[in-house]
């Protein structure tokens, strides 16, 4: 597992909260990797995040091969932020990402998926 919010990634430069695309290399290269079997993220939402966090994911998603991992996310937020929780749920959705109801159910989504 690769934490992109820990210091040292993010030394320097913003959280991937605020600049989400800092993640977009590190994503590519885990969907193109035939040794990962799931890709497990999580969006924050939220007044100081970025508008449109899903809009890094939802790229690097279309542009991944077709036999990509599995993506697991959870959506940390409520309709009622600026990136409205329900917009960015249906946008995930409609790219093949599977949404979790909370980071601990993505994360047992995740295992799930690894153990077959």
């Amino acid at each position: 597992m690769i934490d992109l919010g820990s210091d040292e990634y993010t030394r320097g430069r913003p959280h991937p909260m605020i600049e989400p695309a800092v993640r977009s290399a590190e994503l590519a290269a885990s969907l193109a990797d035939p040794s990962v079997a799931v890709v497990l993220l999580d969006v924050m939402l939220g007044f100081g995040a970025h508008p449109d966090p899903c809009q890094s994911i939802l790229e690097a998603v279309s542009n991944a091969p077709a036999d990509r991992p599995q993506v697991v996310c959870s959506v940390c937020g409520t309709d009622a932020d600026p990136q409205n929780r329900a917009a960015q749920v249906r946008k995930l959705e409609g790219a093949g990402v599977l949404v979790a109801s909370s980071n601990a159910d993505a994360a047992m989504l995740a295992l799930d998926l690894v153990a077959g």
